[in-house]
């Protein structure tokens, strides 16, 4: 061998190793560009679309298509596109395992048989395509590039196409594992909820036993204790009287009636059988809450216009009001019927009416009640202009026995009680805003709808 031909050798070599190092490089940098563009991306869709744009940059086509593989139902359906506005429909895949199991550099589509009536739906202006399956721990995918001309893919392409799914791959269970984690991680968040919701309910049906227990052995006492005092005031009329006559007979017990000032003692028993018997009667509207939280479900439900519930609670709960708050109601313009028990509504009502009433401390007062019909359900939003809730309590309002309000004039029952009626309607009662300028609680109810 010449001198010449050795030159020639040496060149031809050296071709092909340029040719191989541009082809490593071509490949590297897909990979670094594809890396790139997981790292800046937060979305399989968003991770996609950058792989797309690195794809065609290296190896021009004219479209990319990732599709999953179902085994459950054997279909085959596209999860990415770099043509968003195509509407692909789910194949089948038993129609297409030749083309789908092996890499497949299809130099002219209108060779393979049935190609118009299954990928030809997908890639409608393809010519030639490369194929290629990509798996992961989880799935599997099928890798498409297409283009219009015909034999668009030479083998050097499709070498650099093989190489570029194993990254794929990567990428894909890249994603699979994040999404498992964030599933893994909703799924925990749900059963700490679940379980926490599960021992609010039974702090309540504890609490409510204990209620139904306390209410029970009260009651009979407290009938006692009513019973008897109501006698004793009867009794002390009398007495008073029978003392009154004696003294106006006897100077001597005229003035021994002075001297213990019997006038005052008299006076004073009788506020004391007052007080007293306020007390058992508060006593008495604590036990009655206590029964209705424990038991709120025992009375029948009939259709009813919640308009006409509200004007009746608003004419029982104004006399608190008298003149120092204003109380306004705009029903809704037709009727708004709910299935509901009367009385019990009326209670929500009057015990949130009640509150805001009781809120209005320094200010004019008003409160105003509106009702709006939506598709499915009945609005109500009870808006005040008083000092608002703290934003500390907010989360505590609706627990039974808590209360912001002084001792003596809240037992703490009428927001839990509340609740539980809404609620036991398939409704909801909810706070929907507070601050220092008021307050505004959400009854929704569902709507009944001839």
């Amino acid at each position: 061998m010449d001198d010449i031909e050795k030159l020639n050798e040496t060149i031809l070599q050296l071709r092909f190793e340029n040719n191989q190092l541009q082809r490593f490089k071509q490949i590297n940098q897909l990979l670094l560009n594809g890396l790139d563009a997981i790292m800046s991306s937060s979305h399989r869709s968003e991770v996609f679309a950058r792989l797309f744009e690195v794809i065609r940059e290296i190896l021009p086509c004219d479209q990319i298509l990732i599709a999953h593989y179902d085994e459950q139902q054997s279909t085959v359906i596209p999860v990415s596109s770099s043509d968003e506005g195509q509407h692909y429909s789910p194949l089948r895949y038993s129609d297409l395992t030749d083309v789908f199991e092996d890499t497949m550099n299809i130099f002219n589509v209108s060779l393979i048989p049935g190609w118009p009536q299954h990928l030809g739906n997908w890639l409608p202006e393809a010519n030639s395509v490369l194929i290629h399956p990509v798996s992961t721990s989880q799935a599997r995918y099928i890798w498409l590039v297409a283009d219009r001309n015909i034999g668009a893919f030479t083998k050097q392409f499709e070498e650099i196409f093989v190489s570029f799914s194993a990254f794929v791959a990567n990428t894909l269970s890249h994603f699979e594992q994040h999404r498992l984690m964030r599933e893994r991680e909703t799924l925990l968040e749900e059963r700490q909820r679940i379980e926490k919701t599960m021992i609010n309910q039974e702090k309540m049906a504890a609490l409510g036993q204990l209620a139904a227990g306390v209410a029970h052995e009260l009651n009979n006492p407290l009938g006692f204790i009513n019973s008897n005092l109501s006698s004793l005031q009867d009794y002390l009329s009398d007495i008073h009287g029978f003392i009154k006559k004696s003294t106006q007979t006897s100077p001597q017990l005229q003035e021994e009636y002075k001297k213990r000032e019997m006038d005052y003692i008299l006076t004073d028993t009788d506020d004391l059988l007052d007080e007293s018997l306020e007390g058992i009667r508060r006593a008495s509207d604590i036990i009655a809450n206590l029964k209705s939280f424990s038991h709120p479900d025992e009375k029948t439900c009939t259709k009813i216009d919640l308009n006409r519930v509200i004007t009746q609670a608003l004419s029982i709960v104004k006399t608190q009001a008298k003149t120092v708050v204003e109380i306004s109601f705009t029903p809704s313009e037709t009727a708004a019927d709910v299935m509901v028990n009367a009385n019990q509504l009326a209670q929500v009502f009057i015990n949130i009416v009640t509150n805001a009433i009781q809120a209005i401390s320094d200010r004019y007062g008003k409160i105003s009640l509106a009702v709006q019909l939506q598709d499915k359900t009945v609005d109500c939003r009870i808006t005040d202009n008083g000092s608002g809730i703290p934003e500390t309590v907010m989360n505590k309002i609706f627990d039974p026995f808590f209360t912001t309000k002084m001792v003596g004039v809240g037992t703490g029952l009428g927001l839990s009680i509340s609740k539980a009626i809404i609620e036991q309607y398939g409704g909801e009662l909810r706070l929907e805003s507070s601050n220092p300028q008021g307050t505004c609680f959400l009854v929704r109810l569902p709507r009944i709808n001839d």
